[in-house]
């Protein structure tokens, strides 16, 4: 029963990220499926021409299906499960898929000085938001394992999180391709704990579904679909036009933290053939003595973002969200700006007015501001708890 209500629950969340206030024109072709990813994935398009929309979907289905056995940690035969299982100074040969988000992954990655970082993985793991986790079929394997005490899972003890974060070297993964076949080699030297070694991991759950969606973007267009939409999980989505008069789709931003109003979203924006990525410490996250603690994390640190000061304050950004033409880009560059923290978050769009950029920062606690580059006027705030703030002076 907790299964199937989480599956619910994120098709809930992917909705209200999303509402087309649109009268159709034409015929829609509807389809979602919860197979992939571990989420769902939903596709609206209107064919023309005779175009089948159900030839389509089988296309994004086994488009869907390819890419996700690319990256699963899970399926012991993917190419980065591969990898995991690889010690230092071993390759592993890798499909082209993988290969393309490890491009985007490095690029982001030297973007942003090593905040974006799918090397984490081992802390991902060590503080509670690996799929073993998710699944909830969680028993005691790893040395640097706990019991949940009260539905809750204790904090790890630092010589881990230390340990483990030296593992964080994106740097020291080296792709390259032979003959047409592309290998992946970890040059990362393992860590030891009380006499148990830890090799490197690496997770592309965070760039997957947005890379997803652009393969999809370019199989729709490829079929001469000019109209619809592809959602794959709450975050990732990529838009063609609507059937709306201006071809616009009006995309409502979830809340992060609860406001004042009965709204599901704290602003709303107008867009078409653009995809959007969001992240946020909302998701995948527990609290423990107030304190949240989430999926996202520091590679600086070891530790989730937004981690207290002396006082115990959190603060920091909580949500980013982004519209550009990648969507795998956007999704890596979003982890980045919530790891950034505020300062840095707010550096960054300052001077990449490029890269359009919405983000949420928790500040003083409790105050939550919002900062855009969007055009002026272009974002619409909808709930009185969320304050749009203008970005600093460059």
């Amino acid at each position: 029963m907790r299964r199937v209500l989480r599956r619910w629950t994120l098709l809930w969340m992917a909705v209200i990220l999303l509402s087309v206030h649109a009268q159709a024109e034409g015929k829609a072709f509807r389809r979602q499926t919860m197979d992939y990813f571990s989420t769902v994935c939903m596709l609206t398009i209107y064919p023309e021409n005779n175009v089948d929309g159900q030839t389509i979907w089988q296309e994004v289905k086994a488009t869907l299906a390819r890419i996700e056995q690319a990256v699963s940690v899970s399926d012991a035969s993917s190419d980065v499960a591969r990898f995991n299982t690889l010690q230092f100074g071993e390759e592993t040969a890798v499909s082209s898929d993988t290969a393309a988000m490890l491009k985007i992954a490095m690029l982001i990655h030297e973007q942003t000085d090593g905040l974006y970082d799918p090397t984490v993985y081992p802390l991902i793991d060590l503080w509670g938001f690996s799929p073993r986790f998710n699944e909830q079929v969680y028993t005691l394997s790893m040395p640097y394992d706990r019991a949940y005490v009260n539905g809750l899972l204790p904090l790890p003890e630092e010589k881990y999180i230390e340990a483990l974060r030296q593992l964080v070297q994106l740097r020291s993964v080296t792709l390259t391709e032979r003959d047409g076949q592309f290998f992946l080699r970890k040059d990362i030297p393992p860590v030891t704990v009380d006499g148990v070694t830890y090799q490197a991991m690496l997770d592309l759950g965070g760039i997957a579904k947005g890379y997803a969606c652009d393969c999809v973007r370019t199989l729709l267009k490829n079929h001469g679909i000019e109209r619809g939409v592809f959602i794959c999980g709450e975050s990732s989505i990529t838009f063609l036009q609507s059937a709306a008069e201006d071809g616009c789709y009006r995309i409502e931003l979830g809340k992060p933290r609860p406001g004042l109003g009965k709204e599901a979203c704290y602003a709303s924006l107008r867009a078409s053939n653009v995809s959007l990525s969001s992240s946020s410490d909302s998701r995948h996250a527990y609290v423990i003595s107030g304190v949240r603690y989430c999926h996202l994390i520091d590679p600086r640190t070891g530790w989730p973002i937004n981690r207290p000061d002396e006082n115990g304050m959190q603060q920091g950004v909580i949500s980013a969200t982004i519209l550009g033409e990648g969507a795998a880009y956007d999704d890596a560059m979003t982890t980045a700006l919530c790891v950034m923290g505020k300062d840095g978050a707010r550096a960054f769009m300052a001077t990449h007015s490029e890269v359009q950029t919405v983000i949420v920062c928790q500040e003083d606690g409790q105050t939550l501001n919002v900062y855009t580059n969007l055009p002026e006027e272009t974002l619409f705030m909808a709930d009185d708890a969320y304050h749009l703030k203008s970005l600093p002076q460059r």
